[in-house]
């Protein structure tokens, strides 16, 4: 999973969305989002990741058997607006 992927793509807009509205995105309410429903559950866990590894999103992550388990986003940082404003996203 890379940052170019359209799921990850998809994920940072989602929560770029959603954490103007409130403090916190879980896992959970990302795989319910419309546009991230299309993905499964592994590869809305590694794009969450590739996010949070890459300083894109602020966020507490939790894995078991090499698998994401939790992951609670608590902001974009400059580097995810930067690069939504660069992709046009």
């Amino acid at each position: 999973m890379q940052l170019n992927d359209s799921c990850t793509k998809n994920i940072l807009v989602y929560l770029n969305e959603a954490l103007k509205k409130k403090n916190s995105v879980s896992f959970n309410e990302v795989m319910a989002a419309p546009k991230c429903r299309k993905y499964t559950v592994s590869d809305i866990g590694k794009a969450l990741e590739v996010l949070r590894r890459n300083g894109l999103v602020k966020a507490s992550s939790r894995f078991g058997c090499s698998e994401l388990l939790e992951f609670t986003a608590t902001g974009i940082t400059d580097k995810g607006r930067e690069y939504i404003k660069e992709n046009h996203l």
